[in-house]
Parts: structure tokens; C-alpha cells; sequence
């Protein structure tokens, strides 16, 4: 298998430590939505990352699509993301305020870096730092102790670790371990864990 994307994205990241825990083995092909976005659309043709082509030359696009791909391979007891229920909505509304939560800081960084001098608006940066300030908050709410979703690791985490440690990484300062004290904790768990080691976080 072949992960397309680079591990400074939360949404590559998280594929990437989801397919250590399951153990799949997997090659990378580390290149960027900005740098090389026509390689990017032959791949996918949104010009998004992460997509994964598989053995047989299927490839999936999407993050949620992938580790649903992934769960579905690893079957009902080890799957990340609980088959059903409520334990599957709880463990996928946490994912989606964490994605969210991405796309607040990707949106940041384009805004603050990436438009042409007297074109930033300010209205639109605070906009998306209170949108990012307000994810926070309601993860932060949830207690991790030491997991978000009930006693075992679940997708949540992993999700939220990986977003987690992009913000930290991006925009450090909306991330203050004194007013998010339980995310703090979580992220540097999680961080300390084998499958996270093994893709960390990198400028590539």
C-alpha cells in the first residue's frame, strides 16, 4: 500500500499512526498539495491529501473513507471507530470537532501566509481562531482521563492527537497547556506511544 501525503498534515497523520496500531505495513509517496499539486490530482482530482492506493491499484480518497477501509479490514474487535451505536457516534463526533479543528488552523496559515500583502482580513482570522478556540473547549470539556471516548483508545484519540500536535506546531499560541490542561495531557500520552513515534509529526 502507498499513503499519499506529507506528515505535517493532521489528516495524513492520522491514517498514518491508525495503520501502525493496526499493523499494516505501508509505503509513502510524500508529496504536497501546494509543491506538487499536479501529482496530487492524478492521485486525487480534488488535489487533497491523504489518499491510499492499494495493492491492487484501488485507491481511496479521503480520511474518514480510508480508516473506514481500515477498520473494516481489521474487523469488529479492533476496530478504532466502534461498528455501531452510540460508542460510533460519540467516537465520530469527537473526530469531526478535531477535523474541524484542523481545517480552522489550515485555513490560519493560508490567510496569514499565503495571501498577497493588503489582501489579509482580520475579520476572517478572527473568525477562524474562535472557531478553533471553541473546538478546544469542548474537547478540553470532555475530561480525557485518559481517553476520550470510554476506557480503551479509540479513533478519537488518535484524531485529536494528530490535530492536536499540528495546532500545537502551527499556531502554538491558541494551544496554552494552562487553559487546555486535559488535551495537553493527551497529546504528550499519545505522542509518547510506539505508534505515533514511528510517523511523527514532520516539516517534509
Amino acid at each position: 500500500m502507498i499513503l499519499v501525503g506529507q506528515m505535517d498534515s493532521p489528516f495524513v497523520r492520522r491514517v498514518a499512526v491508525s495503520m501502525n496500531i493496526h499493523g499494516v505495513a505501508f509505503e509513502r509517496q510524500a508529496i504536497s498539495v501546494f509543491a506538487d499539486a499536479d501529482q496530487v490530482r492524478a492521485v486525487n482530482p480534488l488535489g487533497k491529501v491523504p489518499a491510499l492506493i492499494l495493492d491492487d491499484g484501488e485507491t481511496l480518497f479521503d480520511s474518514q473513507m480510508i480508516l473506514d477501509h481500515l477498520d473494516e479490514q481489521a474487523g469488529h474487535a479492533r476496530a478504532l471507530t466502534p461498528t455501531s451505536g452510540p460508542e460510533r457516534r460519540d467516537v465520530l463526533r469527537c473526530c469531526a470537532v478535531a477535523l474541524g479543528l484542523s481545517e480552522k488552523v489550515v485555513g490560519l496559515n493560508f490567510e496569514t501566509k499565503q495571501r498577497a500583502p493588503g489582501t489579509i482580513d482580520d475579520g476572517v482570522i478572527q473568525r477562524l481562531e474562535t472557531q478553533a478556540t471553541s473546538a478546544l473547549g469542548w474537547l478540553e470539556a470532555r475530561q480525557p482521563s485518559p481517553w476520550l471516548c470510554g476506557p480503551a483508545m479509540t479513533q478519537a484519540d488518535i484524531t485529536a492527537t494528530a490535530s492536536l500536535t499540528h495546532l500545537f506546531t502551527r499556531r502554538g499560541e491558541l494551544f496554552p497547556a494552562s487553559r487546555f490542561p486535559a488535551l495537553a495531557a493527551l497529546r504528550q500520552r499519545c505522542e509518547a506511544l510506539p505508534p505515533f513515534q514511528a510517523s511523527p509529526f514532520a516539516d517534509e
